[in-house]
């Protein structure tokens, strides 16, 4: 037997990227997870949360979308190994989609807790006040839609 080659740290990042890229690729539900992501960070960034409450946010945010890669991987070897329909796979995959679900409204009431404040109320009102920004904000909400639901994906 010879010895394995180590893998580089460089290779081992550069194979976690691509398997980040290929979710957002190919998963809409990842797509829609960031850029609801996007959306909370800019209204943490906009009220001004304080750092304990911008990593409880984070750290969602983290779980969520770790999860729903975790649910990507789990439905692609389910798939892999067993091509026709199996009650026990679907159990498997539901399971797995189940915990996607359980992450996201947790994380939904968290971000709840700390961005349901009159701060938020008062950046709402501003953006919706001003012209500029209301034009802005909502081209920033059309790009997301189209993100997430128009772009061609890869489907393997």
């Amino acid at each position: 037997m010879r010895p394995e080659k180590r893998r580089s740290l460089l290779h081992s990042f550069r194979d976690a990227a691509r398997g980040v890229w290929l979710c957002l690729c190919s998963e809409r539900n990842m797509r829609i997870h960031l850029t609801a992501c996007g959306y909370v960070l800019f209204f943490a960034f906009k009220i001004g949360v304080s750092g304990g409450e911008l990593a409880c946010l984070l750290l969602s945010m983290g779980l969520v979308t770790g999860a729903e890669t975790m649910n990507t991987a789990v439905e692609k070897l389910c798939d892999h190994v067993c091509k026709e329909q199996n009650p026990g796979i679907g159990r498997v995959k539901d399971l797995a989609a189940g915990a996607v679900l359980l992450c996201a409204i947790f994380a939904a009431l968290v971000g709840g807790a700390v961005l349901l404040r009159p701060e938020l109320w008062a950046a709402i009102l501003d953006i919706a006040g001003t012209g500029w920004k209301l034009g802005a904000f909502g081209g920033a909400v059309a790009a997301s839609f189209v993100l997430v639901f128009v772009v061609p994906l890869k489907r393997e």
